[in-house]
């Protein structure tokens, strides 16, 4: 069978090989849409596929995006890189992606090995916030770069991330609002992530409308520092044995530490909403089923991973120019059983 050829293709669609090409490439400014759907179809027809390799050296671009998380693990993660996967591939591009565990040098090696295999661009959900002199590097080299979820103080990179601060704030407020009379913070560790700290100090402002004010509002911050079931355990028993008489909640900052609290709670035999109200991120398809349901934070990462994936792709094709760009997403609060109270009858033992 003769090699389909884009001359093939032009000649069958009635239109210049230019055209063809610009259809390739994803360039549909003054394209009309009878145009590209009369491409498409001679494409599938034809059955036709561009000579990867020509295209790359004539244009110096691979097609290849390279997307870097801090943890693959995560629920959540997963969504942002379905995002990033299913925007790409609708333009053209195809995506390579690694995990760093959390890791600096994992993170920079991954970085190095992408930019060596010519990647158009790079998605990073950065490790830590502090670390990011060789993505600004790169930067200054020409390596076009966006931030997902994860975020550094400074302007330096197009970002797109969710509203963390404001949503904490509307999470702890909302917490007071209905009736509980101290609430607490539990954390994962913050010192990487400019996400947890935004969280961190989201509460600390909140809760400073409601608590008196002889009481300092990190006395009702715990962090734990390996996300090991003990120290929650303990760090559980100490906030409610401190406050014994009041109506109390908890809010976990991180899906882990919202995990923790649980078992932590179920081990204590905390029942859950009578004894505790529980809040935290993010809205994980097990969150809906432990003790009727725990009210979440949802955070549209599948969003986070499109938007990322577009702003990269108008950098990359040369349609966006300026200063960094800055996303935040709305996220939204999902109330559940966890976090009101039916008659003791009602309620089933917090994890059963």
């Amino acid at each position: 069978m003769d090699t389909v050829t884009i001359d093939v293709v032009s000649q069958k669609a009635k239109v210049s090989k230019t055209t063809v090409s610009r259809y390739l490439n994803g360039k549909y400014e003054h394209m009309s849409q009878k145009t590209k759907l009369r491409i498409k179809a001679v494409i599938e027809e034809l059955d036709y596929r561009p000579n990867l390799l020509a295209q790359t050296l004539k244009s110096k671009k691979t097609g290849l995006i390279g997307i870097i998380v801090s943890d693959i693990t995560n629920p959540v993660t997963l969504h942002m890189i379905k995002g990033v996967i299913d925007y790409c591939s609708g333009e053209g591009y195809q995506v390579v992606t690694a995990s760093c565990d959390e890791m600096l040098d994992k993170e920079q090696e991954y970085i190095r090995s992408m930019v060596d295999r010519q990647v158009d661009g790079l998605i990073v959900n950065i490790v830590d916030y502090n670390e990011y002199g060789l993505l600004n590097s790169l930067k200054e080299q020409g390596v076009n770069i966006v931030l997902a979820d994860r975020t550094i103080n400074k302007p330096l990179f197009d970002t797109v991330t969710t509203d963390n601060y404001d949503m904490t704030k509307h999470a702890v407020k909302t917490l007071y609002s209905m009736g509980y009379e101290v609430v607490a913070l539990f954390s994962s560790y913050l010192l990487k992530s400019n996400v947890r700290l935004d969280r961190y100090n989201a509460f600390l402002y909140q809760s400073t409308e409601f608590i008196p004010d002889s009481t300092n509002p990190e006395s009702l911050v715990y962090i734990d520092t390996k996300d090991l079931d003990d120290s929650y355990k303990s760090s559980l028993k100490d906030f409610m044995s401190k406050n014994a008489g009041k109506k109390l909640a908890v809010f976990a900052s991180t899906p882990m530490a919202l995990m923790n609290l649980l078992n932590a709670a179920y081990e204590l035999n905390i029942r859950i909403p009578d004894d505790l109200g529980v809040c935290g991120y993010d809205n994980l398809n097990w969150t809906r089923l432990i003790s009727g349901g725990i009210t979440v934070i949802e955070q549209p990462f599948y969003e986070v991973g499109t938007e990322s994936a577009k702003i990269l792709i108008q950098r990359i094709r040369g349609e966006m120019e300026g200063a960094p760009k800055y996303v935040e997403l709305k996220s939204k609060l999902i109330l559940r059983n966890s976090t009101s109270t039916l008659p003791s009858k009602q309620q089933p033992h917090p994890l059963h």
